[in-house]
């Protein structure tokens, strides 16, 4: 067993295992446009997977001439294998947070993937 082995399995039973939390992803499948370039059919794909969240400003507010508008940025950690693209959108706890930035560590091989999210107020709820 690698060095890299290892530390997935002490990731696994240390830390998702433990403080892990079930989310929902939803990954965007290609869509489908008409003759005049016009979205017709826009699908998405749905998994539960466990993220670990960590350094969350999610209680940021901004002033607009709307009203106050909640802002928030999360990091969270994936395990190695888990698949995540920019623009995925993951479900916390009934909110939709977009996927902005994904790093892998190599040590050689990855052994986690960081995430970076904001609070998606574009985004529809998925059902």
């Amino acid at each position: 067993m690698s060095e890299q082995d290892d530390v997935r399995d002490d990731l696994d039973n240390e830390l998702f295992n433990f403080i892990g939390k079930t989310v929902t992803i939803h990954t965007q499948g290609t869509p489908t446009y008409n003759d005049r370039g016009e979205l017709e059919e826009d699908s998405f794909t749905s998994e539960s997977i466990i993220i670990v969240p960590y350094s969350i400003t999610d209680q940021e507010r901004t002033s607009e001439s709307f009203g106050d508008m909640p802002q928030g940025t999360m990091m969270a950690v994936l395990r190695y294998d888990q698949v995540v693209n920019t623009k995925d959108i993951i479900v916390i706890e009934s909110e939709n947070w977009e996927v902005r930035v994904i790093e892998k560590n190599y040590l050689p091989d990855n052994v986690a993937t960081i995430i970076a999210m904001v609070r998606a107020h574009n985004q529809e709820p998925i059902v």
